[in-house]
């Protein structure tokens, strides 16, 4: 496993739970966890001749690049699975698949959906793109930390652009319903009857069936994602857009709220949309 921080770590807790043994690889060494069956190596080349399969969890494309391209460049005995459940955008994802070709890599295109709560209870979401036989190789892997998998289509970047166009959806509904419930706080009405309301209403999803209730009213503000990462999925959306000539104004109006928000508070949980929505709305209502 290549990354073991919030999303890494928990995935091989699970892996483990499983009956696998985890050799890891972490660049950041005070997140080093090891135990009887999760050791952890330094070098990367090491971790790759110990293994026919390799899950990465790293933060963006640049990162994911770097490591693929290390990796094809040792001589390795063997054919080497990458199974890559970032999110890095379906151009990142493309180049890398083209790059493995003619090495003994094999890539798999596998974002994961469902948080850190997701990774921790393994109900995580796996979309994947990428050969069939690869992909029926790694399912036994996939099943220990996911309770949905799906194999999207056959070229690398297909995954990707499934996992960036629903974080577009999930931070879209977040905003949307951060700023009508507190339109309905203006009229007197409480958070969490709304939220009932709305659930077994035409206007329910995930932010008003977990987000609000179980993040927001409760002022924990902890979901484990944060509104820097998903500003980054969701401007990959936004450029996938571009690149295909969809104008995306809806998407544009998305990405400048949570751009502004992350200019403000970066690295501020995502959930807390809610608190900068409030606080932005009050300074209009003061001029």
């Amino acid at each position: 496993m290549v990354g073991l921080g919030n999303m890494g770590h928990p995935i091989a807790l699970n892996l483990i739970e499983a009956g696998y043994r985890v050799v890891g690889y972490e660049i950041d060494v005070n997140r080093w966890k090891a135990t009887d069956q999760l050791s952890y190596l330094e070098d990367l080349e090491a971790l790759a001749n110990k293994t026919t399969v390799m899950l990465l969890s790293l933060p963006d494309g640049s990162a994911v690049q770097e490591v693929v391209g290390e990796l094809s460049t040792f001589n390795l005995p063997h054919t080497l699975a990458v199974v890559d459940t970032s999110t890095i955008g379906a151009k990142a994802s493309q180049a890398i698949g083209h790059s493995v070709r003619n090495t003994r890599l094999e890539y798999l295109d596998s974002p994961v959906s469902g948080g850190v709560r997701g990774a921790v209870a393994g109900t995580l979401a796996v979309m994947c793109a990428g050969s069939k036989n690869l992909y029926n190789s790694v399912l036994p892997i996939l099943t220990t930390f996911t309770a949905n998998q799906f194999l999207i289509g056959p070229q690398p970047g297909q995954a990707q652009t499934v996992k960036v166009l629903n974080n577009f959806l999930s931070a879209t509904a977040l905003a949307a319903s951060c700023e009508a419930l507190q339109f309905g706080q203006s009229q007197g009405l409480d958070l969490k009857t709304m939220c009932e309301v709305i659930n077994v209403s035409t206007g329910m999803n995930t932010a008003t069936l977990d987000k609000v209730p179980n993040q927001i009213i409760t002022n924990r503000f902890n979901a484990g994602f944060s509104n820097t990462l998903l500003l980054k999925d969701i401007s990959l959306y936004l450029d996938g857009c571009h690149e295909t000539g969809i104008d995306g104004e809806i998407s544009q109006t998305v990405v400048k709220l949570w751009d502004k928000f992350v200019e403000a508070y970066p690295d501020e949980d995502a959930t807390a949309i809610f608190n900068y929505i409030a606080h932005t709305n009050r300074s209009v209502s003061n001029i």
